[in-house]
């Protein structure tokens, strides 16, 4: 009679769990259902913008261009470095395979006054075509 007792004491258990184990999986599989139903039904790729390294690359320009009249020291040395920065933008261009049309005019450049320089900016690609215009006062 003890073993009897035993064994549908163990028979008992084993069903628990069982029945645990299967609702357990029921659960799981209604909470990934209703989530799958819940969810937006397709993700937004957003990974378009970052590939279009052209406009980057514009704004970099606008900002380097800056940098490039704010740390020349003289007129000789604005004017230089200026024609310096024309030449590499146009060598980028030719390696990334954009068309950058960059064009300067500066004022009249006095080193006790000193100047204006007036920017066109232009990138063009298959993907982007960005324009600007901008003055740099110097110094």
């Amino acid at each position: 009679m003890v073993s009897r007792m035993r064994n549908s004491s163990s028979l008992r258990s084993a069903r628990k769990g069982q029945f645990f184990i299967l609702t357990t999986v029921v659960v799981v599989t209604i909470l990934f259902f209703i989530s799958r139903w819940i969810g937006p039904p397709a993700q937004v790729d957003t990974s378009d913008i970052v590939q279009m390294e052209e406009l980057f690359t514009f704004d970099n320009i606008r900002e380097k261009t800056t940098e490039v009249v704010k740390y020349s020291e003289n007129c000789d040395d604005l004017n230089y470095n200026l024609q310096e920065y024309k030449n590499f933008l146009d060598e980028y261009g030719k390696e990334k395979n954009y068309r950058i049309d960059f064009s300067y005019s500066p004022s009249p450049c006095f080193e006790e006054f000193g100047a204006v320089v007036y920017f066109s900016l232009k990138i063009t690609s298959n993907k982007v075509n960005a324009e600007s215009s901008f003055s740099v006062t110097w110094p």
